[in-house]
């Protein structure tokens, strides 16, 4: 019994003590493991391609900062520019309000003088002579007369009928009552009475209509304070008919002759003349001729070479000129030229408008 029992003894004793061994086997495999996982190197490359990602990411997010920083910055001039110009929409809002009430009281000031006008009745002129007109509009023009010894030239050629060609040449073919009533010569000689009746006190006057000849109307020197005198020529000036062309130089001869200390010339006009006097000394030549009978037509580049020529032939010095230009048609280099005689004598030029007088 004894022998049977020891055996069974031993055999467990080598049993354990090979799984001891195959744990402890075990456990140093592990460990080697561990231990060669640990000393094991990254690949070179990898780690160039994962630092060269991260500058990459770093690079971008500079960027994005930059670019915010750069938005922030914009977003706060906005908001500079937009409180300014707030500012200033409140700036105008106030100014135009100040201007509104201005001109309400200014428009106040107006009805209140325009009611004062409105009581105070129509005008009555002191004029030596009668002229026709609304009240003192008549006197509101920017020209003035003055001089102790004034000359007026009226000018009476066809072109003084009307505005435009086409009219001018109607009024040709007709009667002498049609070219007497025609608008723009009745204006013509509402202008001649309006200076009349603007003398200056203790003036002389001398008043001389032409066209291609020249007339002395009234006495050759007449008085402001004879209103006999003044009437005369409003009458005579009335019975005139307006028809041939323009002689400025004929017109200017015989104001000279007539009032020879003259010293202010108001000349009543549409136009650059058309004519010269015979043998004055133009130079002639097939395209201008301005010498009555001698071409139907006229040039513009002609009519300014006549009026050179009537200028340099009838020199009067010492005489304020104030020129009148009544509208044309087709004659666009006359104010250019007539303004120039006035502001080289210290005159006057006015084209004044369809209402005056």
């Amino acid at each position: 019994m004894s022998i049977f029992k020891k055996r069974r003894e031993e055999g467990f004793n080598l049993a354990f003590l090979d799984v001891m061994a195959c744990g402890l086997g075990a456990v140093i495999l592990i460990l080697i493991l561990v231990k060669f996982s640990a000393n094991t190197d990254i690949p070179v490359e990898e780690l160039n391609r994962l630092k060269q990602e991260l500058a990459a990411t770093t690079d971008v997010a500079s960027e994005l900062q930059k670019s915010l920083s750069t938005k922030q910055l914009e977003l706060a001039a906005q908001s500079a520019t937009l409180e300014e110009i707030q500012q200033r929409l409140q700036s105008l809002k106030i100014n135009q309000d100040a201007v509104t009430q201005a001109l309400k009281d200014e428009l106040a000031v107006i009805a209140d003088l325009e009611t004062a006008i409105a009581a105070a009745g129509p005008l009555v002129a002191d004029d030596p002579i009668e002229i026709s007109g609304a009240g003192e509009e008549t006197y509101l023009v920017g020209l003035k007369v003055q001089g102790r010894h004034i000359g007026i030239l009226l000018d009476m050629s066809a072109s003084m009928t009307d505005d435009t060609l086409i009219g001018v040449i109607k009024n040709k073919v007709g009667s002498d009552a049609q070219k007497q009533a025609a608008s723009k010569w009745q204006r013509s000689l509402r202008i001649l009475n309006w200076l009349l009746a603007r003398l200056p006190n203790n003036a002389q006057v001398s008043v001389v209509a032409f066209n291609d000849t020249s007339v002395v109307l009234g006495k050759s020197i007449n008085s402001q304070t004879s209103a006999d005198d003044l009437n005369q020529i409003a009458r005579q000036a009335a019975g005139l008919v307006p028809n041939e062309g323009t002689n400025l130089q004929q017109g200017l001869q015989t104001i000279a002759s007539t009032m020879n200390n003259m010293t202010d010339l108001y000349l009543i006009t549409d136009g650059l003349p058309t004519y010269v006097n015979p043998n004055s000394g133009f130079n002639e030549n097939r395209s201008c001729r301005p010498v009555q009978g001698k071409q139907a037509t006229i040039t513009g580049e002609c009519r300014a070479n006549v009026f050179a020529h009537t200028m340099r032939a009838n020199p009067i010095s010492g005489v304020t000129t104030n020129i009148i230009l009544l509208p044309l048609e087709g004659d666009p280099m006359a104010p250019g030229f007539y303004w120039s005689w006035a502001d080289r004598t210290r005159g006057t030029f006015i084209a004044p408008a369809g209402t005056w007088p």
